[in-house]
């Protein structure tokens, strides 16, 4: 819950938010006044973004999504083990996941 002063601030930077972007205030109003937006990729990409086939690591196979996994897991190892090689590793690997799932071609749905 928020006190009644941060109520007053959060209300002030509301009302100077309408004044000085409505265009922003029209895109949230927007979101807002639908029961599910038209879908994440309008979420991620933005309301003005080109339309288009949007690439992830799900959509390039299993070896990205594993690389990414793994990664992931030796970042941990690292910041638990508080040693930077393995960070250094494990952000690398992330890196190379990544570039793994931007070459592969993208599986289509529901083929």
């Amino acid at each position: 819950m928020l006190s009644e002063r941060e109520t007053r601030r959060l209300h002030e930077i509301e009302v100077q938010l309408r004044l000085t972007d409505p265009r922003l205030v029209r895109r949230f109003a927007a979101l807002a006044g639908t029961a599910r937006p038209a879908g994440r990729r309008h979420l991620l990409r933005g309301p003005d973004a080109p339309r288009g086939p949007v690439r992830s690591v799900h959509g390039a196979g299993p070896l990205p999504s594993a690389l990414l996994g793994v990664s992931l897991l030796v970042l941990l190892v690292g910041a638990v083990m508080v040693a930077v090689p393995i960070v250094i590793a494990g952000i690398v690997l992330a890196a190379l996941s990544l570039g793994v799932a931007a070459t592969v071609p993208q599986r289509r749905p529901g083929g």
